[in-house]
C-alpha cells in the first residue's frame, strides 16, 4: 500500500542516468554536485519522468523516475496510478490519464546531437497511438568551450529549404548540407530555447541543457551514424518508414530574425521584491503545452496555488522546499515534482529555480 501522505509533499527522485548517441556528462556531474566523471555516452539524466525513455534493448518502462529512499523508493508511475488526481490534478488526469503532462531531463554534450524532430499531437495519436506530441524547451544551465567553437543550438529551416531538398540530402547523407539547412543560434548560460513539435533541431557542442518537454519520448532521426555510433532504422523511424516520418517535420522556413523571435525566449520580470524575483521564460501565449518560470530567491518564495502538478529544478544553488512543518533540500541540478495535492510550499534560501507548469492544450485561448 502506497502512503497517500506522499501526495502532500514535494517529491525528489533517485539518480536516473541513461545512454544516448551524444557524448558528455563531466559538466553535468559538476553541476549536480556528483563525483567527478569522464565524458561518455552516459550523458543524460532523466530528472522527472512517468514514462521513462525509449532505448534500444530496453523494455517498456525503462528509466521511469523512482522517489528517493526517504520517500519509499517508489516508481512514479505506480504512485500516479494509486493517486492520479492527487498527483496530477483532476483536469490533468482527464487530459493525459495516469501520466505527467510535462517531464524534465538534463543533458551535457561535447558534440553535436543528431538532427531530429518530434511528432506533434496529431502525428503522435495517428502514428504511435500516443495522446501527446513532444514540444520541448532547453534552459542553458551551463556551457564549456569545445575546440574553440561558439556554443550554439540548431533549430528551424532556413528560407531555401523544401521538403524535397531535405529528403534528397537525407538520401545522400550529406550531413554538412543538412546542417546548413538549419539556423545556428548562439547561446549562453541562462537563455531559454523553445522547440515546437515538428521543428528540426539539435543541440550543439558545449551545452549543459535542462529540458522541459511534453509526455513523449519519440524522436525522428535523420542521420545513420554519429559520434561513432550506428543508428538503426528502428531507432530512426520506429518501423514507420521514411515517408511517414518525413511528413512529421514542420517545413515552415524562417529568416534570421524570425527564428530568434520564434525560439529564443526573452525573459520578462513578473514580480520583484526583497525576497525574490519571479520571471517568465516561456509564457502561455508562446506555447500551448507548458510555461516555464524562473525564480531568483534571496529569502523566501511562497509558491502560488495550482490545481495541477509542477516540475522544479534548482539551476543555481541549493534551496529548501518547505511545507507545513517539514522541509527537504533540493540540491543544484536536481528536480522535484510538486503534486497537485501538495499545498503551501515555500522555497527558502539563495539561488535560482526553474518552474515548469503544464498547460491543457484545449483550454488555451478560452
Amino acid at each position: 500500500m502506497i502512503d497517500q501522505a506522499l501526495t502532500q509533499m514535494p517529491l525528489l527522485f533517485q539518480d536516473n542516468r541513461i545512454t544516448r548517441f551524444y557524448i558528455g556528462g563531466k559538466l553535468m556531474h559538476e553541476w549536480r554536485k556528483m563525483p567527478p566523471c569522464e565524458d561518455s555516452h552516459q550523458c543524460e539524466e532523466l530528472l522527472v519522468t512517468s514514462i521513462g525513455a525509449i532505448s534500444k534493448g530496453q523494455a517498456e518502462g525503462y528509466a521511469i523516475s523512482k522517489t528517493i529512499d526517504e520517500q519509499g523508493g517508489i516508481l512514479l508511475s505506480d504512485l500516479i496510478k494509486a493517486y492520479p488526481n492527487e498527483i496530477l490534478g483532476e483536469r490533468f488526469q482527464k487530459y493525459n490519464p495516469d501520466q505527467l503532462t510535462m517531464l524534465a531531463r538534463v543533458g551535457d554534450t561535447t558534440v553535436r546531437l543528431v538532427m531530429q524532430c518530434h511528432p506533434n499531437r496529431e502525428d503522435a495519436k495517428r502514428c504511435f497511438h500516443m495522446p501527446m506530441g513532444k514540444t520541448e524547451a532547453w534552459y542553458i544551465a551551463g556551457t564549456r568551450e569545445v575546440e574553440g567553437k561558439e556554443t550554439c543550438v540548431y533549430a528551424g529551416f532556413k528560407p531555401h529549404v523544401t521538403k524535397a531538398l531535405w529528403r534528397q540530402l537525407y538520401e545522400k547523407q550529406d550531413i554538412d548540407a543538412m546542417i546548413d539547412c538549419l539556423h545556428q543560434i548562439p547561446v549562453k548560460q541562462g537563455q531559454m530555447i523553445l522547440i515546437p513539435a515538428g521543428m528540426p533541431h539539435c543541440v550543439g557542442p558545449g551545452c549543459l541543457f535542462l529540458e522541459y518537454h511534453e509526455c513523449n519520448d519519440v524522436t525522428i532521426r535523420v542521420e545513420r551514424s554519429i559520434n561513432g555510433m550506428i543508428i538503426s532504422d528502428e531507432e530512426m523511424f520506429y518501423g514507420l518508414g521514411v515517408d511517414a516520418c518525413f511528413d512529421m517535420f514542420d517545413y515552415t522556413t524562417y529568416d534570421d530574425a524570425q527564428i530568434l523571435e520564434r525560439s529564443l525566449m526573452k525573459e520578462r520580470c513578473l514580480e520583484q521584491n526583497e525576497q525574490y524575483t519571479l520571471s517568465a521564460l516561456i509564457e502561455p501565449e508562446q506555447n500551448d503545452s507548458f510555461s516555464v518560470q524562473l525564480v531568483t530567491i534571496t529569502g523566501e518564495y511562497p509558491m502560488p496555488e495550482f490545481d495541477g502538478h509542477r516540475v522544479l529544478c534548482a539551476v543555481e544553488g541549493d534551496v529548501k522546499l518547505c511545507w507545513s512543518d517539514h522541509s527537504i533540500t533540493l540540491i543544484q541540478g536536481h528536480a522535484a515534482l510538486i503534486p497537485a495535492a501538495c499545498k503551501g510550499v515555500r522555497v527558502v534560501g539563495e539561488g535560482k529555480l526553474t518552474i515548469g507548469i503544464p498547460t491543457i492544450n484545449e483550454e488555451v485561448g478560452k
